[in-house]
């Protein structure tokens, strides 16, 4: 169903004898259509955007000679790019706004529980006490190798006994922490 501006816009078959001109268009109507455009747009700032893409959609159109009212065409044409703006628009708000659904307490704690904090805090003192508990030249190899990072050659000269040894005292410690946890 063709509207009233249409039959005057647009009219196939029919020649209106001038062809059109998207300079000449743009030159004596780009101001009052950006003045139209900004009275109908929800945000008036997009009506340079509708702007351009009228003009870019009427470039189809460039020297036809079947346009009987190409003031008409034009509004026609920005009216249109004016709604796809719109629903564009409308379609961004809404997956902007759109919320979930989660309860603050579905949403897992980076921090750990007070069960974990008090196991935590339960197998180190476990630990603190079997390593205590160590013979101390097995105690004094292990936390060099934990507690200062240092490598088993050096831990041995540190030491003045063998790489073997120090294998050795490390796993002794750790079958007794092994075994002191479970």
């Amino acid at each position: 169903m063709a509207t009233e501006i249409e039959e005057l816009a647009y009219q196939p078959g029919k020649a209106a004898g001038e062809l059109l001109s998207v300079r000449s268009l743009f030159q004596q109507y780009h101001r009052p259509l950006l003045a139209w455009l900004r009275q109908r747009l929800s945000v008036a700032d997009d009506a340079d955007d509708v702007a351009q893409e009228t003009f870019i959609r009427l470039m189809k159109y460039e020297g036809a000679d079947h346009i009987v009212c190409q003031k008409s065409m034009l509004y026609r044409v920005a009216a249109n790019a004016a709604c796809d703006q719109e629903r564009m628009s409308k379609a961004r708000r809404r997956h902007l706004h759109s919320t979930i659904d989660i309860e603050e307490d579905d949403i897992p704690s980076r921090e750990p529980s007070v069960e974990q904090v008090i196991e935590s805090a339960d197998s180190y003192q476990q630990a603190l006490q079997a390593i205590e508990l160590l013979p101390p030249k097995c105690r004094q190899v292990f936390l060099l190798s934990r507690m200062h990072g240092m490598t088993y050659p050096k831990i041995a000269e540190h030491c003045k006994i063998s790489v073997k040894m120090v294998e050795k005292h490390i796993s002794h410690a750790l079958f007794v922490l092994m075994k002191d946890q479970h």
